[in-house]
């Protein structure tokens, strides 16, 4: 038993989840330790408006349509078949196609800054949103540099180089909440505090351009530069990347407009009790994000060559992100309230911390769920999930709305968790036919009509 868990757990694979791991856990220690501070300084109304503006930030990465997800997947196919000019037009094809969208995107947000600040955040404040306006304009300049990013770290998965990742991350990961923090002693003004944030972003971006380039010179002599993109794989990432892109693009709305509907409906002087617990505790999001990282290049692999191999190592992963999330799950439910005590105040731990409960579960649940979808996106079958994410968000905005009018943000966040449960039975069902399904091809055993 020993020597098969070995196996499934190589060291190698180990070594590239801890990495993985360790750039994503750095910024969660960071925030604990910020996050009281900034909101001392900027207030709670401008700290749930900041929050907002970080979470828009992020969530621009719906606009990369897949091609991300597409691009890894490639890469790691064209690196298996050893074809380093093919490896190189999905990497330079992928990122134009980005930053050609990116850039009508950022138009869009630098001359409709104020109407986003007058819509979209619902704060009555006038200088607070004319401060949204001005960063909105900075959000505008820095968007093809963040999903630029995330191309570049995408190639750098299928390369394997979890490690470099990690260690480029670090610093920024710090930098993010640290310089934030420092900006908020002197001036709440968001505008300066979402500089920050911008400008870090574009040097990370530059940042990991250049680590990718390291790698690719390590497999081929071949410049990226040198290399013209295709019409031929620019159909082959749209191909993949068009269902991605569905899923991608509703994936971070389901995720996050629970908060809007919060902002809306119950407004925004109560925001950060719902925002707050959310943000500290979907970092447990990171343990399931840095194993299926690695994860996502191993079984584009596997699930072509060795099925049941694949299929062990869904199912120790499985079993490894449910031994790791379900300790905080459970000492986070009793500890809560104290822990919120401590950390802000007595009275915000009065009124966040069933929230802080309900969202630890909700993220054990949501950790599941990923290697599942995983497996889906990597056995080339990625329209399931982009019809099971229409679905799950046509039944969320439906639900979600009504329990937030009629039990506030408690509601809220009992809709979120029911959405986790929900989706976590469908998608590891769907997992499981696929599995069978590829496992009859590779046994020569035909389904019986």
């Amino acid at each position: 038993m020993k020597q098969y868990i070995a196996k499934i757990f190589s060291s190698d694979f180990l070594r590239k989840i801890s990495w993985n791991l360790l750039g994503y856990a750095l910024p969660v220690i960071v925030a604990i330790i910020m996050i009281p501070v900034v909101m001392r300084h900027t207030g709670l109304e401008r700290f749930g408006v900041l929050t907002l503006i970080i979470v828009l930030i992020g969530s621009m990465t719906v606009f990369d349509f897949g091609i991300t997800r597409s691009v890894t997947n490639s890469v790691r196919k064209y690196l298996d078949e050893k074809n380093d000019r093919a490896m190189l037009t999905v990497v330079k094809t992928g990122w134009l196609m980005i930053t050609c969208v990116l850039l009508v995107i950022s138009a869009l947000f630098w001359f409709k800054s104020q109407w986003i600040a007058t819509h979209f955040f619902n704060v009555s404040n006038q200088e607070i949103r004319d401060e949204i306006a001005a960063s909105m304009k900075v959000v505008a300049f820095s968007l093809p540099f963040v999903i630029a990013q995330t191309i570049f770290v995408g190639v750098m998965e299928a390369f394997g180089a979890f490690k470099k990742i990690s260690l480029g991350k670090s610093p920024f990961s710090i930098l993010m909440y640290l310089v934030p923090m420092i900006i908020s002693f002197y001036t709440p003004n968001l505008f300066y505090i979402t500089l920050s944030l911008c400008l870090l972003r574009c040097i990370m971006a530059v940042a990991f351009y250049l680590m990718m380039c390291s790698e690719i010179r390590k497999v081929t002599p071949i410049s990226l530069m040198s290399i013209a993109p295709t019409r031929h794989i620019a159909l082959e990432l749209a191909k993949y990347g068009g269902w991605v892109s569905v899923g991608n693009i509703i994936a971070p709305i389901m995720l996050y407009i629970d908060r809007f509907f919060v902002a809306g409906i119950v407004g925004a002087s109560v925001f950060a009790y719902y925002t707050t617990p959310y943000d500290v505790v979907s970092r447990l999001a990171i343990v399931a994000v840095s194993v299926c990282g690695v994860l996502f290049p191993m079984l584009v692999t596997k699930i072509a060559q060795d099925v049941r191999s694949a299929n062990s190592y869904f199912n120790k992963v499985m079993l490894g992100i449910f031994a790791i999330l379900i300790i905080p799950a459970v000492a986070g439910i009793f500890l809560s309230k104290w822990f919120l005590s401590v950390w802000i105040n007595p009275d915000f731990a009065e009124h966040s911390w069933i929230i802080f409960s309900m969202f630890l579960v909700g993220y054990l649940l949501h950790g599941l769920i990923q290697p599942a979808f995983v497996w889906i996106q990597a056995s080339g079958k990625p329209w399931i999930i982009a019809c099971c994410e229409i679905i799950d968000l046509s039944m969320y905005v439906i639900y979600l709305p009504w329990m937030t009018h009629h039990y506030g943000i408690i509601g809220a966040a009992s809709a979120w968790n029911f959405r986790m449960l929900l989706n976590l039975v469908v998608l590891h069902i769907l997992r499981y036919v696929l599995y069978k399904r590829d496992l009859r091809k590779s046994t020569g055993l035909q389904p019986a009509m």
